[in-house]
């Protein structure tokens, strides 16, 4: 006990010590206002249409199995994508986020080539809350 006390005391005679500030506190009111904000923004999906315009339970089918194949497609190719790192700062969280932003604009665009490639065309139809 008195190596730690005689160890705190020359830590403290040579530099002046004050506690750092927490940046849990704004880091969490920064994750409510972006929750707040997006609960007021409309959502979006993307919806695939074939370009022969069949609808019949033979292209149900096909559309399921397209689907699936295409979104294995982008699964790995996000499996395959580097990490991306929080930081310990607001301002690296902000980039992290739009990282991840760009990250997932790339998988919508891999899944949108693949049902292209499968006959598919694509439409962004909005989504209510």
């Amino acid at each position: 006990m008195t190596l730690c006390t005689m160890e705190f005391t020359s830590v403290s005679s040579t530099t002046s010590y004050r506690p750092q500030r927490s940046r849990w506190p704004s880091f969490a009111i920064a994750i409510m206002l972006a929750s707040a904000l997006s609960a007021c923004t409309t959502r979006t999906a993307m919806r695939f249409d074939r370009y022969d315009g069949r609808s019949d339970a033979g292209a149900v089918a096909q559309f399921q199995q397209d689907d699936a194949i295409c979104k294995g497609e982008a699964a790995k190719a996000q499996a395959m994508a580097a990490p991306i790192y929080m930081g310990r700062s607001l301002a690296d969280a902000m980039e992290a986020g739009m990282l991840e932003g760009q990250r997932n604009q790339a998988l919508r665009q891999i899944m949108v080539g693949c049902m292209a490639g499968r006959g598919y065309s694509m439409s962004v139809v909005t989504v209510q809350p």
